[in-house]
């Protein structure tokens, strides 16, 4: 079963890696957010990446940086003869701050990132593939060997990377023109930034197509083949999102939460958020209060 809010549990170790994932058969992708920041690298594949209101190609050589709590989806086009295959890490914003402190630069550009003064954060790294393969099997040897939760070794891999994204802003730059001369990119793009400023009061689809002067057909059919997702994912996402921000930030009953992104209903709100989240809002709330805790405890 799906889970908009994916807590990736470490288990005491300071990062959580999957090297190498590989899926050749249907792979939708929906929703989701972590509590620590996430780095996607593609080896191979095809499909989109929605993130911060934008959507980005899923090809070889492009890494993706996913601040913790943002909102993402990756959708990726499957088949036995061409398959996602990808490399995924998590770990805690915190230590990779501390641990690139002496890195004037890279220091800089993480912390752009994580706070999300960045605002790309998608890098195509295919003209240095062969330094980011090297750099990323070259930490799973460490893995294997017993090393992987060496500092050094983290550092290095974090390090390697980020030296890397500098190096490919003018094609970072390219690869963003590109992307909003498309006019499916564009569109979605549009609807994304229209439901980012209405999803907190009821509406109906039709007025987000009478908004962008299209047939609700014809744009969800736009929205549909950009990213991989419909409208009304997207706007559900986007609603329990917020619902979980302010159940972690505000002392605000459910109710009010609820009218608050555009679901009066209180009843069909509970509903809603626990199908899409996994659990009722106040089980959420508790939840979240126990895992700030322990992180806390953890410093």
């Amino acid at each position: 079963m799906k889970r908009m809010f994916e807590g990736v549990i470490f288990g005491g170790n300071k990062l959580f890696w999957d090297y190498k994932l590989n899926n050749t058969s249907h792979y939708k992708g929906y929703y989701h957010w972590h509590q620590c920041c996430e780095m996607l690298y593609v080896h191979e594949g095809t499909g989109r990446v929605v993130v911060g209101g934008e959507t980005f190609p899923i090809r070889r050589g492009m890494l993706f940086f996913f601040r913790p709590y943002q909102l993402h989806h990756v959708y990726a086009s499957v088949s036995p003869d061409q398959p996602y295959t990808r490399t995924i890490f998590h770990f805690d914003p915190e230590l990779a701050l501390e641990l690139l402190r002496p890195f004037v630069k890279r220091h800089a550009l993480f912390n752009a990132l994580w706070r999300g003064h960045q605002k790309m954060q998608a890098f195509d790294l295919l003209a240095y593939e062969e330094a980011v393969e090297r750099n990323y099997e070259s930490y799973q040897h460490a893995r294997i060997d017993g090393k992987g939760e060496d500092i050094e070794e983290i550092a290095i891999l974090i390090l390697c990377l980020l030296d890397s994204m500098i190096r490919s802003s003018p094609a970072e730059t390219r690869l963003s023109s590109a992307m909003v001369e498309r006019n499916s990119a564009e569109y979605a793009r549009k609807a994304m930034q229209w439901i980012d400023e209405h999803y907190q009061k009821a509406f109906h689809m039709d007025d987000l197509a009478e908004a962008m002067y299209l047939s609700k057909f014809y744009l969800s059919k736009l929205f549909h083949d950009e990213t991989g997702t419909t409208l009304k994912e997207y706007l559900t996402a986007k609603r329990m999102r917020q619902a979980c921000r302010l159940l972690e930030t505000t002392a605000k009953s459910v109710e009010q939460i609820g009218a608050e992104v555009g679901v009066s209903n209180p009843s069909y709100f509970v509903q809603v958020f626990k199908q899409e989240v996994g659990v009722t809002p106040l089980k959420y709330r508790t939840g979240f209060i126990q895992l700030r805790k322990e992180r806390a405890d953890m410093r």
